[in-house]
């Protein structure tokens, strides 16, 4: 447990800032406040990231919808060049570049959407997916989760909104099959 004065007088900061930030914090998930104790980071809950994925999937249709329809050249082709770089990283098997490869997939993808609302929205969902899959995530599955975000990429691209909804739903099938493995992994109480 920490307080919010202790963080205040550590980042010699007002608590104000910081009463904000555990807020959002609060708000994506990765705080649990218990008034009068102080502040806890949550745990890595497998079945929340389940329920995260059912949120996910169809905002994720609708993020490359709207990429087809409104991205420039230029988004576009930022989406693909990512998607290279993501699967560069997971053939080196660097957990590092694959993650920050992802995230800037996810990033580019959602502001080819050119949608503020999905924007906000995304970025808290996907940011508590990250908490998951920094994790979870084994580094043997990486060549096949590239493969998987590279080919919704490579739709997005043509252009080809059905492919990239279709492309979407191999990408959540194996997700969830990536999180029911986890929680087959977890210790038994």
């Amino acid at each position: 447990m920490i307080s919010e004065s202790e963080v205040a007088k550590t980042l010699k900061m007002g608590r104000t800032p910081i009463r904000e930030a555990i807020a959002r914090l609060k708000h994506i998930g990765f705080v649990e406040v218990h008034p009068r104790r102080g502040v806890l980071g949550s745990g890595v809950d497998v079945i929340r990231h389940l329920e995260l994925l059912e949120v996910r999937r169809p905002l994720e249709e609708c993020v490359v919808r709207h990429a087809v329809e409104r991205g420039t050249k230029e988004e576009l082709d930022a989406v693909q060049a990512i998607a290279r770089e993501l699967t560069e990283a997971a053939k080196a098997a660097d957990r590092i570049q694959y993650f920050r490869a992802k995230r800037n997939l996810h990033e580019a993808e959602v502001s080819a959407a050119n949608n503020e609302v999905l924007t906000r929205t995304m970025e808290a969902l996907h940011a508590q997916s990250r908490r998951f899959w920094y994790t979870y995530e084994p580094t043997d599955s990486f060549p096949s989760g590239a493969r998987l975000h590279s080919a919704i990429a490579n739709q997005v691209a043509k252009r080809n909104a059905e492919g990239a909804v279709a492309a979407v739903a191999s990408l959540f099938g194996f997700l969830e099959r990536l999180t029911r493995n986890a929680l087959d992994r977890r210790p038994r109480e």
